[in-house]
């Protein structure tokens, strides 16, 4: 049996049975340990999934709470909850753009638990970049660069390590070099 949310969306009164969420065994119901499970697992892809749609990481962190709270009042009725969830957010941020005079990047946002410093997931965001940069070098040099991201000299890193400071300049080097490369491939598509 289907029927319609208040955002129209379709929702049915089938048992969900699509997540196998772990048994906490502390004597929740298993609609709460499901959704919980749901929740821990699909909230920081939905915030991801509005950022790339253009919203500012405190707005979409925003609006993902908010479409999880959505999400557990119909939990015994949705079908595709990552779906719902994503048509629901995506619909919600049209409404936050179309509704905003000044530009969504001007607005002060309030700290929540979920982004408890807005800039917070803009740092993320380019830690995943970084991530990405480095992905392809060679072990040493990865290590090297990790350690360069963390605010360490050559001399320091060479002394954490028992390596020789020059054989970290050039591990260095050669991973500067790798990365720069990767940029500017990606500059070029």
């Amino acid at each position: 049996m289907s029927d319609t949310g208040p955002d129209g969306e379709a929702v049915s009164a089938a048992p969900l049975g699509r997540l196998s969420a772990p048994d906490s065994g502390s004597g929740t119901s298993p609609r709460n340990g499901e959704f919980a499970y749901f929740y821990r697992t699909c909230l920081r892809r939905l915030v991801a999934f509005l950022m790339w749609q253009g919203a500012p990481a405190p707005l979409a962190a925003e609006l993902a709470q908010d479409t999880m709270v959505k999400a557990y009042a119909r939990w015994d009725r949705i079908q595709s909850p990552e779906a719902w969830c994503r048509r629901v957010a995506s619909r919600e941020l049209v409404r936050a753009f179309s509704r905003v005079e000044e530009s969504i990047e001007e607005l002060d946002f309030e700290p929540t638990s979920l982004l408890p410093s807005p800039g917070e997931a803009e740092d993320w965001e380019r830690q995943q970049d970084i991530l990405n940069l480095l992905k392809g070098l060679p072990p040493r040099q990865r290590q090297v660069m990790a350690w360069t991201l963390d605010e360490y000299s050559p001399t320091e890193i060479a002394a954490e390590l028992g390596m020789k400071p020059s054989a970290v300049r050039a591990s260095l080097f050669k991973a500067r070099l790798a990365v720069s490369r990767k940029m500017t491939e990606r500059e070029g598509e």
